[in-house]
């Protein structure tokens, strides 16, 4: 990464902005980032630039950029077409650092639109100044009152200082959030919105806020992702610095979608791929702007959770259903107390009360306002409750719902660990929301805040491993040609590269064939092998159980019909030996453009396409990011042994995989797709093997 693309702090810190088109109406385009800068106390230069009057919103207007008597650091562009395609020129031939070009009619209209859009952006990197947009609301850092924006979001919602940055492709939508925020209480210090993202992404503007100390989550909203490499050191800052970065990844890409030979390209669709880049680099991500909002209330307050424990706590005893239904199927655990736990609970509980968890207090808060507190203070110690929620579904004349929220905001500042309430009623949410305590209008939004907040927690923790990915040896796959190789070249390379394969000979007639079952000792498969037929078993031309040279012979010679009425010419036949195992698996990859090699793994088989069952993650991967990714499988429950079954052996499969992976970070460069379907995976200690293999050459 250049430092030109990580060192913008004149557009988020300009010390003087020109706005080319400046309005002395503050409601229009170009009268907006006057009236903003002016109202929140930017402290730097404004040149407001319109030819046509000497004067703009009380402020000293100039007729050029040229006129200026100084280089700004940023310029606003707000005028049409082709004069904001010449402002553009203009400021980069002046020496402005950056352009913000919030006129519209470049790529979003179309391939003419697109066309004049690169040559202007050329032209600008080419002097040295960076773009922002075009189609873009603008920037905004409510942290010094550089408001690049025309955004009529701050004067519906008044804006407030605090430790959030919002940045987005889309301004109406980076405003939305903004808003949702905002309602919840919460300050914002950064929105900034990049529009076309001709130049500037929202990952570089990510990484740029960064260096705000102020800074503490990021949200992000997101349409397309061309540079994920910036986006990753984004994430690694972020990691470092105890930053939290939420995204939500909208759309529906092609990119990544092209299956070619190899079937696992479908599999791992673009969508999919995107979540496995955002695991792997401790990203957070959202199905909506609502849930980014929502996860981010509950990510400032606490930024990690011990573990997945939750405790609930509710006067009514439906809401305890409902909350112990949601930890469910959020995959969170309702916490077992101690005995000594409960022993306490009962000093102080009526006698109709729950003290196990969920704990039902029933309607005794009506005449003890302090029982919220009192079992709080009393369930703090107990070495199972990770999480804390309150669920109040209905308070009113009677409650101390004032004191209801000051003891739940003491108890999560003295304990540190994360409480969440559920209020249906907007008086009691906005008593615990001016507290600082997470407030969520269901049971099901607030465990998923929680299952949200504990993935967060363990990206800091999670073996990414494959560090040493590069210098582990491993054949190189240079002087073996391109497009898809036979079966036995792909199981070859597969041998040589640490991944295990089922013993095989190669053979080119009857006799050789005869000749290694005797060799193999058991029953055999009979493969012919051609790099122009990567699906054998479609035609007929794989054959199991053989176990007599006469049958050997006969299958042989009629898949030579075969051949011949297909007008191909064998490369030989793969002789191995049937190998059995309790499940078929399979793992494959192929090189995403934008991601580079994606791995995909989970259970194989024929019908692996119609009832996928697979898990993606980026290669290289570790050990205990397979193990979390298998445990989200439908298979999971089957690998650890049903109905008097032995146990797989999953560590063996996690191992492959991870060699697997290893393989195809390595020779990325070279691959297109490989597809193993399918691995055999036997019983403890008797290993993982893979059978079939497929792999194609870029």
């Amino acid at each position: 990464m250049t430092a030109a693309m990580s060192d913008l702090d004149f557009l988020l810190n300009p010390s003087s902005v020109a706005i080319v088109g400046a309005s002395d109406n503050a409601d229009k385009i170009g009268g907006r980032p006057i009236y903003y800068m002016r109202k929140h106390g930017y402290l730097g230069k404004v040149f407001p630039i319109n030819p046509q009057r000497p004067e703009v919103q009380g402020q000293k207007a100039w007729p050029s950029i040229e006129s200026l008597p100084e280089v700004p650091d940023l310029a606003i562009i707000a005028v049409p077409g082709d004069k904001a395609v010449q402002a553009v020129d203009e400021c980069a031939a002046l020496g402005v650092k950056g352009a913000i070009v919030i006129s519209a009619g470049f790529s979003e209209v179309g391939q003419a639109g697109r066309e004049i859009q690169d040559a202007m952006t050329e032209r600008a990197r080419h002097a040295g100044m960076r773009i922002v947009g075009p189609n873009t609301q603008g920037l905004a850092n409510f942290g010094n009152g550089a408001i690049a924006s025309f955004s009529t979001m701050f004067l519906e919602v008044e804006p407030a200082d605090g430790p959030v940055a919002i940045i987005s492709q889309s301004g109406g939508m980076g405003s939305m959030i903004y808003g949702l925020v905002r309602q919840r209480g919460i300050g914002v210090r950064h929105l900034h919105a990049t529009g076309n993202q001709a130049d500037v992404t929202v990952s570089d503007l990510a990484l740029a806020a960064l260096s705000d100390p102020e800074v503490r989550i990021i949200l992000l909203y997101l349409e397309s992702l061309q540079d994920p490499e910036i986006l990753a050191e984004a994430a690694r800052v972020a990691r470092r610095k105890g930053v939290s970065i939420v995204a939500v990844k909208a759309g529906r890409s092609e990119v990544g979608l092209r299956a070619a030979a190899s079937h696992t390209g479908a599999l791992a669709n673009e969508d999919r791929t995107v979540s496995a880049f955002f695991e792997a680099h401790g990203i957070t991500r959202a199905k909506d702007p609502h849930e980014l909002v929502r996860f981010s209330e509950l990510f400032i307050r606490h930024g990690s959770v011990a573990g997945p424990r939750v405790v609930i706590i509710s006067n009514s005893g439906a809401s305890c259903v409902l909350a112990s239904d949601a930890a469910d199927e959020e995959g969170l655990e309702v916490a077992t107390l101690s005995d000594a736990t409960q022993n306490r609970l009962s000093g102080f509980l009526s006698e109709f009360a729950t003290r196990h968890n969920p704990i039902d207090i029933t309607a005794a808060l009506l005449s003890n306002n302090r029982l919220f507190g009192e079992v709080l203070t009393a369930i703090a110690d107990d070495p199972a409750a990770d999480l804390f929620l309150i669920d109040i579904p209905v308070a009113g004349r009677g409650y101390d719902v004032v004191s209801f929220a000051r003891d739940a905001a003491n108890f999560a500042s003295q304990s540190g660990k994360p409480v969440a309430v559920v209020a249906w009623q907007e008086l009691v949410a906005r008593e615990f929301r001016a507290l600082g305590v997470p407030v969520f209008d269901d049971e099901q939004q607030a465990m998923a805040a929680f299952a949200a907040l504990l993935r967060h927690s363990r990206y800091a923790d999670q073996d990414k491993g494959g560090s040493d990915a590069m210098t582990i040896p491993g054949a190189s796959l240079a002087n073996l040609g391109e497009g898809v190789l036979s079966e036995a070249n792909s199981l070859g390379i597969l041998a040589q590269n640490s991944v295990p394969v089922v013993p095989h000979k190669i053979v080119s007639n009857a006799r050789e064939a005869i000749e290694a079952w005797e060799s193999f000792g058991q029953p055999v498969v009979l493969k012919a092998c051609s790099e122009k037929i990567p699906h054998k078993s479609d035609y007929g031309l794989v054959a199991l159980g053989l176990q007599s040279a006469q049958a050997i012979e006969s299958t042989l010679q009629s898949q030579m019909s075969t051949l011949i009425e297909m007008r191909v010419t064998p490369d030989g036949w793969i002789v191995a030996p049937m190998h059995k195992g309790l499940c078929e698996m399979m793992v494959g990859m192929h090189v995403d453009p934008v991601f580079g090699p994606v791995v995909v793994f989970g259970a194989g088989g024929k019908y692996v396409e119609a009832v996928p069952d697979v898990a993606v993650l980026l290669a290289p991967c570790g050990a205990q990011d397979v193990l979390e990714k298998l445990k989200g499988l439908r298979i999971w429950p089957i690998l650890q042994g049903v109905r008097g079954e032995p146990a797989a052996d999953i560590d063996a499969f996690v191992q492959l995989v991870v060699d697997f992976a290893k393989f195809a970070h390595r020779n990325a460069a070279s691959l297109v797709s490989v597809d193993v379907n399918p691995v055999m995976l036997g019983k403890q200690g008797d290993g993982a093997v893979a059978v079939d293999a497929l792999v194609e050459l870029a």
